[in-house]
């Protein structure tokens, strides 16, 4: 992590509460999660990686490791990797980029668009990543599903990595239900969490509107085809 506790010292000189939060914001900037690959598969060279936001070298990083496409939880992508990739990793293709709260449920519609792109990066031997802000908290409610889904993992040792990962998390007491309502909705079960915490339909969540079919795109970088 990066030392910025001189921006504190700095601020408690000057004595303004607004310098103090700037300081603050860019220590936890520094704290965003750096991309790490959790699953993979050597005999095809499948992987799949989770981050927060990237810096230059991060992204350089994913791409010398041979990564491919990124979908993007918080809806940044169209003007961070659009712009990085030129620069950095031409072969970079960003599948999805809307902007998901940590407090509302995963539709059913992203997360049928999310297991077919998984299930064609495992078939294709590809690498793929996602990412939201600080890689903590989005990133770790989908990485959790992906662990129970795609591994086999428990609920209980999927909310454990969620939670050993990240960061703060006691400011998100709605990840651990919402995540055993998505093993509810792996196992075919009706939803056991309160409704508030139940995967929803697009009508009721933040991908309204969008079918799962049109919700990962070839590439947010590219313009639409006319």
């Amino acid at each position: 992590m990066t030392d910025r506790s001189h921006l504190i010292g700095s601020c408690a000189s000057r004595g303004t509460a607004i310098c103090l939060a700037v300081a603050i914001a860019s220590l936890l900037t520094a704290c965003n999660a750096a991309p790490r690959s959790f699953d993979a598969v050597a005999e095809t060279g499948f992987a799949v990686y989770r981050s927060g936001l990237l810096s230059d070298e991060e992204l350089e990083s994913l791409c010398r490791e041979g990564v491919t496409e990124i979908v993007i939880l918080d809806g940044t992508g169209g003007k961070r990797e659009c712009a990085m990739r030129r620069r950095l990793c031409p072969q970079l293709r960003v599948r999805y980029s809307h902007p998901q709260e940590a407090s509302i449920p995963l539709t059913e519609e992203f997360l049928e668009a999310f297991d077919r792109w998984v299930a064609e990066a495992r078939s294709s031997g590809s690498k793929v990543a996602f990412r939201c802000h600080h890689g903590w908290h989005r990133a770790g409610r989908l990485a959790a599903y992906y662990r129970m889904k795609f591994d086999g993992w428990s609920t209980e040792e999927a909310i454990a990595e969620m939670n050993e990962v990240g960061g703060m998390m006691w400011q998100h007491p709605y990840l651990e239900p919402q995540v055993e309502a998505l093993s509810d909705l792996i196992a075919g079960r009706p939803c056991g969490q309160d409704p508030e915490y139940c995967v929803q339909p697009p009508a009721a969540g933040q991908d309204e509107g969008l079918t799962s079919e049109g919700l990962f795109v070839t590439d947010v970088c590219s313009p639409p085809a006319r």
